[in-house]
């Protein structure tokens, strides 16, 4: 019962990339990424997740190897909450494995994918609102400059999200 909370990310992490793209190497790599989640979340293996996550996120940039594809943002949040949950479920279902646990701590935990897709999907719009208008007031020159502190900005924020607290 525990393995279906990260189950249900592996259709998110093979779809989206099918839905921006369908190709033979989207679709190949698609399904290499859908065998090893589920052999991860199977196993308990969080390495095993971390490398069907990879091959997601591949299949993802290559679907996305085209500049001409307008993607829709949530779409690629859901995916980005699909990989939060495939990992941090692996890592629960491992770490507790074998033992009684208690209802309200999966409560707890549900609050806390709750809190933190809610969060992500307020940030993904508030993104989408802003992007355009962030876009027209800046010069053409500093696009890439603007992108790069965008990049650093969001890959700081993740860390710190699901950087583990000392009190685990």
């Amino acid at each position: 019962m525990r393995r279906l909370a990260p189950l249900c990310a592996i259709p998110v992490l093979m779809g989206v990339p099918l839905w921006v793209e369908t190709s033979w190497p989207v679709g190949v790599v698609a399904a290499t990424s859908g065998v090893l989640c589920l052999i991860a979340v199977l196993r308990g293996s969080l390495s095993m997740a971390t490398v069907g996550g990879t091959f997601a996120l591949f299949s993802l940039a290559v679907a996305l190897r085209d500049q001409s594809s307008s993607v829709n943002l949530l779409a690629v949040t859901v995916f980005g909450l699909a990989l939060l949950l495939l990992a941090e479920g692996t890592w629960l279902c491992r770490r507790f494995e074998g033992a009684a646990v208690a209802p309200t701590l999966w409560r707890r935990h549900l609050a806390w994918w709750s809190g933190r897709a809610a969060i992500s999907l307020g940030i993904a719009i508030a993104i989408a609102i802003l992007a355009p208008l962030i876009a027209i007031l800046l010069p053409q020159q500093s696009a890439l400059f603007v992108a790069g502190i965008g990049i650093l900005a969001g890959f700081g924020a993740a860390v710190a999200f699901v950087w583990p607290s000392i009190d685990d």
